[in-house]
Parts: C-alpha cells; sequence; structure tokens
C-alpha cells in the first residue's frame, strides 16, 4: 500500500458529453492535501480512460474518494467502487458529495462504502487519511465523518465550516493538469471551467439541497482573494469561465460590483446564476461590459401560490419586472420552470407551459427548460413529498436513475406527460447551446424540428423521443467513448 497517496474520483454524472466541467468537488479536496503534503492522483472519467483508474487501484493508495450527486452519477460511482473491490479489496472506499451527505447512514449500509464524508470535506479527508496513515482504527474524533465497526454505522458529529479565505486554489499541483486538459477540449464551450467564489446560498428555496448541506451558511471570498486567484487562471489560459456559486457571490451587490470591474479588466468571459430580481438596466449593462455572456435564472413559476409554497423569495411582480429588464440586454440567459409539484393542479401545470411561451415572446432566443420535480432527501419539500406518498429508495443503488427524466412521483397522474415535456423542451430550447457538436448532431438533430412542432402544438402523442432519449442515455459511455477517441 503507498501510505501517501490519495486518489480522487469523478464518476460521469451525465449521459451527455456537454457536462464535462471542471470537477472542484475533488479538485478543491485534492488541493487541500497536497497542500499539507499528501500525494494525489485524479480520475475524471469525462475525460481520462479507464485505464488510468485501473493503473491507479493497483498503485495501492491509502483510500480512493468518490463523489457523487443524487443522480444518473450514482450508477456510475458504484461501477468504480465495484472494480476497486475486485481489483484491491483492501482499498477504504470513501463516498463524499450532496447525496452521500444527506443520506449519510443509507449509503453506508452498501458493502461498497467504508466511510461517508459529510458536507465540506477538506479537513474531514485529511484527518481521515492522517488516521489511516498511523493504522487507527477508531475515527470517532474526526468530525464529519461516518464509519464502520464492527458491523455497526457511526456518524460522527457535523464538522464545522472551514474558512474559505484560508483554502487553496484548486488549480495547483494535480489539479492544473486537469485544468489544462479541460482548456485544450475547450473550443467554443463556455462553460467548462469552473470557479468558486462563494459557497452556500442566502435563499431557502424548498426543493434545493443548500438549506441541508450548507445549513443556510453563505460565505463569500475576500476581493483579494478573488483577484489573485482569477488571476492565476489567466496565466494558466482560462479566457472563459463560469461561475459554480449557488448564487453568484451570494446575490451581494456591493461585491458583484467589485468583482464585475475585476472581470472587465482582466477580460473574462463569464457565466453565474442570479436571482431574477437582482437587476437594474444600470447594473445588467455592467454585466455586459465585464463579459457576462450567459445568466441561469431559476424563475419556477408564474404563480406566486406555488412561489410560496417552495419558499422561493421571490413573486411574480419580481419575476416579470426581471425578465423585462434582461430581455433588453444582450446577454443570453435562461429561465428554468419547475412541474410536478406535490398538490400541483392541472390549471398550474398548463400556466407553466403558457409562462414558458410568454418568456420567450417577452425575450426571444431565451431558453426555457422545464423540469419535473425531485424530491431530493434533506431538502425542505422531501418531508412533503413523503406525505403525498413518494417512497424513497431503500439502498443506495437505488437512487442510481433518480431524475428529472424518470418520474417516481406517485402524486402525478401522467408521468409519461411530465417526462416528455423535459425532454420536448430540451430538445427545443436547448438545442442550438448543447446538442451541435457531431456525434449529439446525428442522434438528436433531427428530432429537433420535430420538438419545436411538439411544443407549438402541446403534442405528445406518440411520444417515440423518450425512448430514444431513454436508450441513449443507456449508451451513454459508448457515446462519450467514441468522442474521446477521436479527440
Amino acid at each position: 500500500m503507498n501510505k501517501n497517496l490519495v486518489v480522487l474520483a469523478y464518476a460521469n454524472a451525465s449521459p451527455f458529453p456537454y457536462h464535462a466541467w471542471t470537477p472542484l468537488a475533488i479538485l478543491s479536496l485534492g488541493a487541500y492535501l497536497e497542500q499539507r503534503g499528501i500525494e494525489v492522483e485524479y480520475f475524471d472519467e469525462r475525460i481520462h480512460k479507464g485505464e488510468r483508474f485501473r493503473e491507479l487501484v493497483r498503485r495501492g493508495p491509502l483510500l480512493i474518494g468518490l463523489s457523487t450527486m443524487t443522480c444518473f452519477q450514482i450508477k456510475n460511482t458504484l461501477r468504480l467502487a465495484k472494480l476497486v473491490r475486485k481489483i484491491d479489496p483492501g482499498i477504504p472506499l470513501v463516498w463524499g458529495g450532496t447525496h452521500p451527505s444527506m443520506m449519510a447512514e443509507q449509503t453506508l449500509e452498501s458493502e461498497f462504502v467504508d466511510f461517508v464524508v459529510k458536507g465540506e470535506g477538506e479537513q474531514t479527508l485529511l484527518e481521515l487519511a492522517q488516521a489511516l496513515q498511523q493504522g487507527k482504527k477508531d475515527f470517532s474524533d474526526i468530525d464529519g465523518l461516518g464509519w464502520k465497526s464492527s458491523g455497526k454505522n457511526i456518524l460522527n458529529r457535523d464538522r464545522d465550516f472551514l474558512d474559505i479565505e484560508n483554502l487553496p486554489f484548486p488549480y495547483e499541483g494535480k489539479g492544473k493538469d486537469i485544468l489544462l486538459e479541460y482548456i485544450r477540449r475547450s473550443g467554443d464551450t463556455l462553460e467548462n471551467i469552473g470557479y468558486e467564489s462563494s459557497r452556500g446560498c442566502p435563499h431557502k428555496c424548498g426543493f434545493c439541497y443548500n438549506v441541508y448541506f450548507h445549513k443556510n451558511v453563505c460565505r463569500i471570498k475576500s476581493v483579494e482573494k478573488v483577484r489573485a486567484e482569477l488571476l492565476k487562471l489567466k496565466a494558466l489560459g482560462v479566457h472563459k469561465l463560469t461561475f459554480y456559486d449557488d448564487t453568484f457571490l451570494a446575490g451581494r451587490k456591493d461585491m458583484m460590483l467589485n468583482i464585475l470591474d475585476l472581470l472587465r479588466e482582466l477580460d473574462f468571459k463569464w457565466i453565474a446564476n442570479v436571482r431574477i430580481n437582482t437587476f437594474t438596466p444600470e447594473l445588467l449593462k455592467k454585466f455586459e461590459d465585464s463579459g457576462c455572456v450567459y445568466l441561469f435564472f431559476g424563475v419556477e413559476s408564474p404563480d406566486d401560490e406555488v412561489l410560496k409554497y417552495i419558499r422561493k423569495g421571490q413573486n411574480r411582480r419580481m419575476i416579470d419586472e426581471g425578465i423585462a429588464t434582461v430581455s433588453e440586454g444582450n446577454i443570453k440567459t435562461l429561465y428554468s420552470l419547475i412541474i410536478g409539484l406535490p398538490n400541483q393542479t392541472d390549471e398550474q401545470l398548463t400556466r407553466t407551459l403558457d409562462f414558458a411561451d410568454e418568456i420567450r415572446r417577452r425575450h426571444p432566443g431565451s431558453e426555457v427548460p422545464i423540469q419535473p420535480y425531485v424530491p431530493l432527501p434533506g431538502t425542505l419539500l422531501y418531508e412533503e413529498a413523503l406525505k403525498a406518498g413518494f417512497s424513497p429508495p431503500a439502498s443506495l443503488e437505488g437512487w442510481k436513475n433518480f431524475g428529472h427524466d424518470e418520474i417516481r412521483n406517485p402524486w402525478i397522474k401522467n408521468p409519461k406527460l411530465l417526462n416528455a415535456i423535459y425532454i420536448n423542451t430540451f430538445l427545443a430550447f436547448r438545442y442550438d447551446r448543447f446538442l451541435r457538436n457531431f456525434w449529439s448532431r446525428l442522434v438528436f438533430g433531427p428530432l429537433h424540428s420535430l420538438s419545436l412542432w411538439r411544443w407549438r402544438n402541446r403534442n405528445y402523442k406518440f411520444f417515440v423521443e423518450l425512448y430514444l432519449y431513454l436508450t441513449y442515455k443507456r449508451l451513454g459511455r459508448f457515446f462519450i467513448f467514441i468522442e474521446k477517441m477521436i479527440k
């Protein structure tokens, strides 16, 4: 065993190649470990060949860290874990990320999990690595850790949040290699280099992981730290990036003004997630001048009753005013809507679909994906979903196909309709941005025009697109493999 080597792995989170974004979920951890003298190697399934993972396992690392979300990624993370067990069953498997954090006890029940890191993982993983180096068997003093002892699953107390100012730059050390590979692959892609200027979100949306994972604590890096890190990115050849912040700079306009000037000075093209009621015409102009090329807005619903139910913290008036302001600018924009919430009526569903048309009339060219509600464990609406009859998977593996495209909410009268709307709006409104590369165009190009026709006519009869999509999803690893081979 190599007692000073930690392998951090990120399994493919989507069947589609466009989802290859720099995995800060593991890079942040690795930079923290490297800064403290631990050797780190990364495996990012979206850009690395499978043989690299096998080689890393055969080196006998101290532990293998696996980061995963509640989605398709669990399936692939389990596949990597099973491979480790087959090659060397003695290597500890440490799971982290949003899903293991919110479902720690259930995750620990899996035979392919030895430890769970809950919440922010840098210090917890460091202390676990140090304990394993020392041959310890008792891990009860490591905050934020779940572990197994004599057939029992033990969850230690939660860890306090780290000082974000003291976190290392994630693209130093071995992280630089992944960054350079993503730069090489980027081409016309705008969003595949990620940067984190804050952690947490000040808002309490009932469907979001943030309330549980970050406990409504929002930390923002200082202007000085952001400047230093953006300068490092520029020096490494980064010219376009996505802010991974759940809400850009926590919506703090005083911080925005400082950072916008810096982004303009450094000539970045960038993307961010912002609240719809953020903008005045003057602030929107500053966003444009600073190089902002794309904005995400979670507007969710046209109904004040629904917005209140999901604790969105905004109302229809704010949304309408925000659309009026943003549509006057030149920044490409996405407005996300939710359907399939507990207690949603047919009338609310119809109003949401009609609102998508209204948004596109008021802001031509904008993307308006419509996503079915997914009950994520730990979120405020999860208890509402349970009361409405939702039966959560009984094991870690049961969550592997849990997402917007496979509805499992028992209150939905016609789940196939919601699946169809999700696929339809994706193909109709997001094709130009995401599905025009060579392989995706071959599969989805002919469906794009059909999707536009379906949307205009609200016609979802004989919705073969769903079955084609699910087939493609199951063959996604093959298409990604082909894409790797031709690059």
